[in-house]
């Protein structure tokens, strides 16, 4: 039989668990689901994380790396669907279907074992931790899930727990898939296997229902910024992405913070900050042959917006080079986008990270007596105490400037400790003499001055004006 809740409390009593970190949330009260161990071989706690604003991007033209330097092979030949990490132990988990002709636990008396479409039909995952050089720690086998399009990592007093689809209604036909209906949170536990249909199994498993009635419903977790998202199809029309803030969504508060709709085929999918990476793409074939037809796509939550669709060419001499995972891990330098494809014969994991950002301009309020176009409109990004100003403006009423006024207040997050000046520029087509260079300074309390005796008009601008915050 599966493991119930009393074997597997017995089984883990032996086994050393991780230092309590931080503080439980979990809705389930402790004493109801096993505590997962984390195996020796990995970090026992992660270092502290450097997390990025939630503006900030990817920088998907930088050159990846090999996360593990070699092709991954998991517990069942089958693609990995997803991989999400522990943000405390760092510790990666990769979640696939079950291949066929394996029997677990509690399936002695079905003969023949199961085979591949009965796996498939029934929505039968497992999931796969692995070490920081992809070693397989162990597995847990969960039957009647889904399809294992989303996965996220909780990390609650030592105990990592997972976000996933689960409620998965079977199905019929040689090529049909099992996609869960609900979103499913477990704690992970070494060898253990939970069957949906046995209803001891069932009560280790907390179900949220956040749209209730969609189908494919696959969740992504945000830990960095406290937010969880969900992907879902509807009865008619394109799949949708709604984020929620996590400890709302955990206390059964299901009103999104953002609502978007999904553009393009999704293999997998993710949530940082104010972005949803997406990612698509089929196997090498004759139809599809090298460079095979692998993309990324970027959508903003706060405007709906695509923001980038980029091609994706990472390690295009990979044998069979399917599309699969996205996510975002916590690493001590900083989040790093981990992308991977399904390769060989008997499916294998090769995983790759980008670890480099680019920083999104933000626009500025100014004072409503300037006036400037769409591409010049006044922006600034920061980076670290760095921080950038761009601007084009001119008067409304056409006057001549006058030296010290102020065009606009900067946020309170970007005003510097002390008066810094910068260079601008000046239009050569009014009546300016000299050279066409102004003076600005940022103040304290953050007013943006411009310093020119000249009482020239026309329009000033700083093109490439920089601070320190």
């Amino acid at each position: 039989m599966p493991l119930s809740r009393r074997t597997l409390l017995t089984a883990m009593a032996a086994t050393p668990v991780l230092a309590p970190v931080g503080t439980a949330h979990a809705a389930v009260p402790q004493a109801a689901v096993p505590q997962a161990v984390v195996p020796q071989a990995g970090p026992a706690v992660w270092p502290a994380a450097v997390t990025l604003p939630a503006g900030h991007r990817f920088d998907l033209k930088a050159e990846p790396v090999d996360l593990f330097g070699r092709e991954i092979l998991l517990e069942h030949t089958r693609v990995h669907q997803q991989v999400a990490f522990d943000p405390v132990t760092g510790l990666a988990y990769a979640v696939q279907l079950m291949s066929g002709g394996r029997t677990l636990p509690g399936e002695e008396d079905i003969q023949p074992p199961l085979g591949t479409v009965d796996r498939n039909q029934r929505g039968d995952l497992c999931v796969n931790q692995l070490a920081p050089d992809g070693t397989v720690l162990a597995v847990m086998h969960l039957k009647g899930f889904g399809h294992g399009g989303g996965l996220g990592v909780e990390h609650v007093d030592g105990t990592p727990w997972l976000w996933l689809e689960t409620d998965a209604d079977r199905v019929t036909g040689t090529t049909a898939f099992a996609y869960g209906k609900h979103i499913g949170r477990v704690a992970f536990t070494p060898g253990a296997v939970i069957d949906l249909a046995v209803e001891a199994d069932r009560s280790l498993v907390e179900v949220f229902d956040p749209v209730p009635g969609a189908t494919a419903v696959t969740p992504s977790l945000d830990v960095d910024h406290g937010r969880i998202a969900v992907r879902h199809v509807p009865s008619s029309g394109p799949a949708e992405y709604r984020v929620y803030d996590l400890d709302a969504f955990k206390s059964r508060t299901f009103t999104p913070v953002h609502s978007i709709t999904a553009k393009y085929r999704t293999q997998a999918w993710c949530l940082y900050g104010n972005l949803i990476h997406q990612n698509e793409g089929s196997a090498y074939s004759t139809t599809n042959p090298s460079p095979g037809n692998s993309w990324w796509t970027v959508y903003d939550v706060l405007t709906g917006k695509e923001v980038e669709r980029t091609f994706n060419a990472t390690a295009l001499g990979l044998s069979h080079r399917e599309t699969e995972a996205i996510t975002v891990r916590r690493t001590p330098a900083g989040p790093q986008l981990v992308f991977g494809f399904a390769t060989q014969e008997k499916r294998h994991m090769a995983l790759y990270g980008i670890s480099a950002t680019t920083v999104p301009w933000t626009d500025l309020a100014y004072d409503p007596a300037y006036t400037a176009t769409d591409s010049y409109r006044p922006q600034y990004r920061q980076s670290g105490d760095r921080v950038d100003l761009r601007l084009r403006v001119t008067r409304v009423d056409g006057k001549a400037w006058t030296s010290g006024e102020t065009i606009l207040t900067l946020p309170s997050q970007l005003r510097p400790t002390r008066t810094q000046g910068m260079v601008g520029t000046a239009t050569g087509a009014g009546t300016i003499t000299g050279p066409l260079t102004t003076r600005w300074e940022v103040m304290p309390d953050g007013q943006l001055c411009v310093y020119d005796e000249r009482a020239f008009t026309g329009w000033i601008a700083l093109d490439a004006g920089y601070f320190t915050s």
